[in-house]
């Protein structure tokens, strides 16, 4: 349950930063961010869940 919990975390922390970071490009500049911030999170999350479980 917790390792759910952190990927939708990271996730929702990386689409939030990209889309406040993509905003001088506009809507399209700011959903493109958006998208390259969430794989991001779902990349860091992976990643943490593998470090918590001791296999990395």
């Amino acid at each position: 349950m917790a390792s759910k919990l952190v990927l939708s975390i990271c996730i929702t922390l990386g689409l939030s930063l990209g889309w406040r970071f993509g905003s001088p490009g506009g809507l399209m500049g700011s959903y493109l961010a958006a998208v390259a911030g969430a794989s991001a999170g779902l990349y860091v999350g992976r990643r943490l869940q593998r470090w918590r479980e001791g296999e990395d």
